[in-house]
């Protein structure tokens, strides 16, 4: 499946966890979401994110409607509990799309897309510099391990280590900027309007009429339900 196919098929899944009220169907809908998670082998590990995230969002809406001093407000409680729900039912489909499409064949499909090339750099930008980030940041922990800054003790000791991390990393990512712009300027960049890249994902024309139809049927949603709520 294309890249922009499957983001738009997760983007009709969203959209259709928040437009469900609070009810059965939300509730087995994000439990699908989440089962689907689990069940699928190459996606079972990331469940750990789903609940990092989840669960304090779930302590904070208790925090925020139990223990705020005053009487418990039966009207908005269930608003809270649809929110959870579809957040849940979100990030369930954004983490198994994460897993299905890899960040390389999602940067090949921007800048092989006819979006303009200066937009795709932008949202392919972020994307291309994750792996170096991550690469520079493990280099820095192990200099700054090696000066004997405790990277590796305690919680506390880690927690008020992160500037160490934080501060070379930053100044390495502003450093880059110029190296970057004159990489770009080399390469001719915004001289032509539209660029393709080798090995660009196949795109078949189902696949295009399926997106417009995804599409089509996201409006159809929200128009449907603007018109009942109104």
């Amino acid at each position: 499946m294309h890249p922009f196919t499957s983001l738009i098929l997760w983007g009709w899944l969203a959209l259709t966890a928040l437009l469900l009220p609070l009810g059965y169907a939300l509730l087995i809908y994000s439990a699908s979401m989440f089962a689907l998670l689990l069940i699928l082998p190459d996606t079972r590990h990331r469940w750990r994110y789903v609940v990092w995230f989840m669960v304090p969002m779930g302590l904070g809406l208790w925090l925020a409607h139990w223990l705020n001093g005053t009487p418990l407000d039966q009207q908005r409680m269930p608003m809270a509990i649809a929110l959870w729900l579809k957040l849940l039912a979100i990030v369930s489909s954004a983490q198994i799309w994460l897993q299905k499409v890899p960040t390389r064949q999602f940067v090949r499909a921007l800048f092989a897309s006819r979006l303009p090339i200066s937009f795709a750099y932008v949202l392919a930008g972020p994307l291309l510099v994750v792996e170096q980030l991550r690469q520079q940041l493990h280099t820095i922990r192990d200099a700054q391990l090696a000066r004997g800054i405790p990277l590796d003790g305690s919680w506390h000791q880690r927690l008020r280590a992160i500037p160490a991390l934080l501060l070379p990393l930053t100044s390495n990512a502003i450093n880059e900027l110029a190296i970057r712009g004159a990489a770009l300027d080399m390469k001719a960049f915004r001289v032509h309007a539209h660029r393709t890249t080798l090995w660009a994902p196949p795109d078949s024309r189902l696949q295009q009429a399926s997106r417009y139809a995804l599409l089509l049927l996201c409006l159809a949603q929200i128009g449907g339900y603007l018109w009942w709520l109104y």
